[in-house]
């Protein structure tokens, strides 16, 4: 089974904040699902992906 990431951990890992992560979601960049009416989980695949996509550093 793949790890899940709360949008707190991806921000914990990119250095931002949870806001940033959730804008991503909704721009499309970050593939996520819902936990909820609020919550989203993040697949660590789709972190990597992004990473590897989308990241400039």
């Amino acid at each position: 089974m793949e790890k899940i990431l709360t949008l707190n951990q991806v921000a914990e890992r990119w250095n931002c904040c949870s806001n940033t992560v959730r804008n991503e979601i909704n721009r499309g960049k970050l593939r996520a699902f819902r936990v909820g009416e609020r919550r989203y989980g993040v697949p660590i695949s789709a972190v990597e992906e992004y990473e590897s996509r989308w990241a400039t550093c």
